[in-house]
């Protein structure tokens, strides 16, 4: 890294940290709490914590039962990692957006606003496809490649991983171009996770097919909603 690039990138870092991991609530700029809404008065006022933060104020305390309530909130976190609540609006929003994403051209989008996203945050596309393996796919080509091996399904060694995933377990491609689309627009890689799993859900009780539009090869499949398409290719834009 730059070290001209370094000030920016700490700050970037400051605010991943920072950053809630619903994705939905802000918190203060640069700093770990958001003011809850719920506040009445001057006086006191109440803020969102997340459970981590929380854990680590309980222990700074003098309370003879801060272990306990420490201990606790571990617990909690690990039972409710990462929760996402939808609205009916969003939920109609996610499912249109499934349905877009069994397009390869959708899919191939969302992962370029993506790596836009992230060299805007990092400053450069260094480590890009060691992140997005370990965050987004969470597989390895090696792994794909002794995977269909096993299966004895066809494929060469000039397939990349969105190709070897159709062949793979098609559904994948829905969910990783859903966790893209997501994480392009900021939100945090644990929110875009959780909704790339319900639109794979949603995908599998939709009995949706995942096609390679990219050079014709989907011309037998039903025509996908082309302003639909549109709009998210220039999300985020």
């Amino acid at each position: 890294m730059s070290d001209h690039h370094y000030q920016a990138n700490v700050r970037t870092w400051i605010k991943d940290v920072y950053q809630f991991a619903d994705g939905i609530r802000k918190p203060v700029g640069m700093q770990d709490y958001a003011r809850s809404t719920n506040t009445k008065t001057d006086v006191v006022h109440e803020y969102y914590f997340n459970l981590e933060l929380a854990r680590l104020v309980a222990l700074a305390t003098k309370s003879r039962v801060k272990q306990a309530i420490a201990t606790k909130l571990s617990k909690e976190e690990a039972i409710y990692p990462e929760r996402v609540q939808l609205t009916a609006e969003q939920t109609l929003e996610l499912l249109e957006q499934t349905k877009a994403m069994t397009r390869f051209s959708c899919q191939t989008a969302a992962e370029e606003r993506h790596l836009k996203e992230y060299v805007r945050r990092t400053g450069s596309a260094d480590y890009w496809n060691r992140y997005r393996v370990d965050n987004v796919v969470k597989i390895t080509m090696d792994e794909l490649r002794e995977g269909l091996q096993e299966r004895n399904i066809p494929f060469n060694r000039n397939h990349r991983v969105r190709e070897l995933l159709l062949r793979f377990d098609p559904l994948e491609c829905i969910r990783v171009g859903i966790v893209d689309h997501y994480a392009a627009q900021g939100y945090s890689i644990p929110y875009a996770l959780q909704l790339g799993k319900l639109a794979r859900e949603l995908a599998e009780n939709m009995r949706l097919e995942v096609s390679d539009d990219r050079q014709g090869e989907g011309l037998f499949t039903t025509p996908a909603d082309v302003d639909l398409i549109r709009q998210l290719q220039r999300a985020a834009a």
